[in-house]
């Protein structure tokens, strides 16, 4: 049975797995379900878990950067991302009203309700391709609102090896919805 790292019991209805950054298994519970029965979803759930954990723990492990290289990073994602933004809002009419650099370590991007584009800073320790595919799955967010077939093929008219791309960034930690 895989350890159980941490068990938080919250207001849900169903149990959740999670496998964290660090391979630690973490459940969210709710409150009034017994024990008995969490442990009995783990173990039917143990050959994912140990595969998650498995894939988790062969990363590499991204190097503590200092806050000169931040700065500098910082700096780079604010001047490339943009600029990338804008070659892909040529070739397709999409625009946002705005392209913001965040501190975000969990997403890669994402596309808010204001038409506003979002991307982290560390995007730019990715290679350009993946850099542009964040960059044009943000973009088809504009006009396709969810992952349909229809937002799959915009993509990729505009980025056909975009799998290939998508690949790239998966394994550089990134799951969250790419």
């Amino acid at each position: 049975m895989p350890q159980i790292h941490r068990l938080i019991r919250c207001k849900r209805r169903s149990l959740a797995l999670i496998v964290n950054d660090q391979a630690q298994l973490i459940i969210r519970a709710p409150h009034r379900l017994p024990e008995v029965e969490i442990l009995k979803f783990v173990d039917r759930k143990r050959r994912w878990i140990e595969k998650k954990i498995a894939e988790i723990s062969s990363r590499p492990r991204p190097r503590v950067l200092s806050e000169a290289e931040k700065d500098y990073f910082q700096s780079l994602a604010r001047k490339i991302i943009p600029e990338r933004v804008n070659y892909y809002s040529k070739l397709t009419g999409l625009r946002p009203k705005l392209v913001r650099i965040n501190n975000a370590k969990k997403r890669w991007g994402s596309c808010g309700a204001k038409w506003n584009l979002n991307f982290p800073w560390r995007l730019v320790l990715t290679p350009p391709d993946v850099i542009d595919y964040v960059v044009v799955h943000e973009l088809v967010h504009l006009a396709e609102r969810n992952h349909s077939k229809r937002f799959w093929k915009r993509v990729e008219e505009i980025l056909p090896d975009y799998r290939q791309r998508r690949k790239s960034l998966k394994k550089r930690g990134a799951n969250r919805g790419y």
